[in-house]
């Protein structure tokens, strides 16, 4: 999971579950899976399954929890309210087996953060709950307090707390990638150097993994580095067959610096070949960035229909809804 090999884990949850159905691991693991590829009422199932198979189990009742505010925050205003009834007679269990349960904690914190005040959100608490998780594991900690701050906070405060739990735990993969996600990605002003030193640090410390070969994928491509990108992507793909989203990432770069059309097109070709895994992009959302790219060239019948594949795969993508109206208006 650390290394977001949803696709291995499935199989290997599969393998147990044929071994023993009633594996209560086995089925927190399957609830965690179905989340990572969008099933989240799959995921609610297999929550409460461990949940009655193990009622002891502090992990399982946060997994319940978990899936429960997938489904609230995806659900009509009545739907959600029982749901996020579930979450908390969850979250309760959780912690009262364990107070200091990191899934917990981190569903209570983001529940806090986003959640209207009359349905009990409170961004005091927030902060309070990030602090709690810093005092008992302090690299999560740290990455808590980046990630409440990561859409609305200051670059600078943000990059603390990346640095900060990069130093906690100089080997946990996660603050690595974080930190190049944020210089290249998400920080209102992007860095590349500091990105792509940042993607050769987390690949030094896990090369079958994917994400810092994403990361580094897209600063080479922001660059314009082509032989370097070509090289990268060829590494990613020999290293982490099962997830090509560095070619997405790479053609996301070159549709951000409006340069190479043709080989982001390719890019994002490459990347519809093949099953997504876990968490990435999905072929709706690449299907959706296609039809950016040939917006951009004038291609409108093109973007039509990439379009119409993508709501094909996910009725629900606003974002696709939205820019076919558009599309077809203008």
């Amino acid at each position: 999971m650390e290394a977001g090999h949803w696709k291995r884990l499935r199989q290997l949850t599969e393998n147990k579950l044929k071994a023993n159905p009633n594996d209560p691991q086995a089925r927190l693991w399957l609830s965690k899976v179905k989340s990572s590829f969008g099933d989240h009422y799959g995921a609610l199932a297999e929550a409460e399954r461990a949940v009655a198979l193990d009622q002891n189990n502090p992990g399982a009742h946060a997994q319940l929890a978990e899936a429960s505010a997938f489904l609230a925050d995806r659900s009509s205003p009545i739907a959600a309210l029982s749901h996020v009834r579930r979450m908390k007679k969850a979250l309760e269990a959780s912690l009262t087996l364990n107070h200091n349960n990191l899934d917990a904690l981190l569903v209570q914190m983001m529940f806090s953060w986003k959640a209207p005040g009359i349905a009990g959100g409170d961004k005091k608490k927030a902060v309070r709950i990030a602090d709690q998780i810093v005092a008992h594991l302090p690299v999560w900690g740290n990455l808590a307090h980046a990630r409440l701050l990561q859409e609305h906070g200051d670059d600078a405060v943000v990059e603390g707390w990346l640095q900060a739990a990069v130093k906690a735990d100089p080997n946990f993969y996660r603050a690595r990638v974080s930190l190049a996600r944020f210089y290249c990605c998400t920080a209102k002003v992007q860095r590349l150097d500091k990105a792509e030193q940042a993607s050769l640090d987390a690949i030094r410390l896990d090369p079958s993994a994917a994400a810092g070969y994403e990361a580094l994928a897209y600063v080479l491509a922001a660059k314009q580095r082509f032989p370097e990108l070509e090289a990268t992507l060829a590494r990613a793909e020999k290293a982490v067959p099962d997830d090509t989203a560095p070619f997405y990432f790479a053609a996301a770069a070159l549709l951000d610096i409006g340069r190479d059309f043709r080989r982001a097109e390719q890019y994002l070709n490459h990347y519809l070949s093949a099953p997504t895994e876990g968490r990435q992009p999905t072929h709706a959302q690449t299907r959706l960035l296609l039809a950016s790219l040939y917006t951009k060239e004038g291609r409108k019948a093109d973007a039509i229909r990439e379009l119409s594949i993508a709501l094909r795969l996910e009725p629900a993508l606003e974002a696709a809804k939205a820019e076919l109206k558009r599309i077809k208006q203008s």
